[in-house]
């Protein structure tokens, strides 16, 4: 509609029937009849990642362990699960989903495993140490058998290297700190690095505004004059939290806190709990000047 709102155009209506070239290509049909199609040979090698010597192996140990399912998949299945031989009614539910070429049966693009070979394909699914739900991600994009799911849950479960390197400490609900009344009134500071370069990062808790500044140093002098650049915009907050940087620790900053009398809380990343003050004293010494 902008492209033509320069132009006074008239329209109308006008049925298909009558649009002689509207559509000429669509309409007319080839004279031509379409070439014969060729038999197209498919060589899964080209489609899976696979090494022609595993390849034979799966299609030897195809042979002779599951040549039952094998023969039951190109016969065509019964009508009835009871009239499936015992040793291949696993296969029962997914019997739709099953074929055989180059004498390897497939569930979709996954390889269905001879039970030979499964120990060995769970050392690799889990060769890299991953997760129970990444192990499995990795095992369905090319590898299927009934239950193909539990047994990968008891690997990663009983794999001590696995235990060994687990996390140390269940994950602790998150809780939200307080929304302050004001904007500004309560702020939170971090230092971090970027392509080589120190930043100093200033968060508003009440609208989560940043500021972030390049720092030319990384000496508490430089934080103090970045912060105070902040405040003159902002406002001094009443509560400044950061970590336990040296920047933050300093005597110098804690002179700085006292003075813009504001409460400065220092919080570890393993620490667990909130504590006032550099040395534990400028929560007392802000609260007292503001009362």
């Amino acid at each position: 509609m902008l492209k033509v709102s320069g132009y006074d155009l008239k329209v109308e209506y006008l049925p298909g029937k009558k649009q002689v070239l509207a559509d000429t290509l669509s309409q007319a049909s080839l004279n031509e009849a379409p070439p014969e199609e060729e038999e197209v040979q498919v060589n899964m090698l080209e489609r899976i990642s696979i090494s022609e010597l595993k390849y034979a192996e799966l299609q030897q140990n195809t042979a002779n362990e599951l040549h039952e399912l094998y023969a039951m998949i190109q016969a065509g299945w019964p009508e009835t699960k009871q009239q499936v031989p015992h040793s291949i009614r696993q296969y029962w539910d997914t019997r739709d989903e099953l074929a055989v070429l180059d004498g390897v049966v497939y569930r979709g693009m996954g390889i269905v495993v001879p039970p030979s070979m499964r120990p060995a394909m769970l050392e690799i699914i889990h060769g890299a140490h991953l997760g129970i739900v990444k192990c499995k991600q990795r095992a369905r994009e090319a590898l299927y058998w009934p239950g193909m799911s539990a047994q990968i849950e008891d690997k990663v479960k009983d794999c001590t290297t696995c235990h060994d390197y687990a996390p140390a400490q269940q994950k602790e609900p998150l809780i939200p700190s307080p929304v302050p009344d004001l904007p500004w009134e309560m702020a939170a500071s971090d230092i971090f690095a970027f392509e080589g370069e120190h930043y100093l990062l200033l968060v508003d808790y009440y609208s989560k505004f940043i500021e972030v500044t390049r720092l030319k140093d990384l000496t508490s002098q430089e934080t103090i004059e970045v912060l105070k650049e902040h405040f003159s915009q902002h406002g001094i907050p009443a509560k400044l939290v950061t970590d336990c940087g040296s920047q933050y620790t300093s005597k110098e900053f804690e002179t700085f806190a006292k003075s813009y009398s504001f409460e400065h809380t220092l919080v570890s990343p393993k620490q667990g709990e909130w504590r006032g003050g550099s040395r534990g004293e400028n929560s007392e010494v802000s609260m007292e000047k503001k009362q």
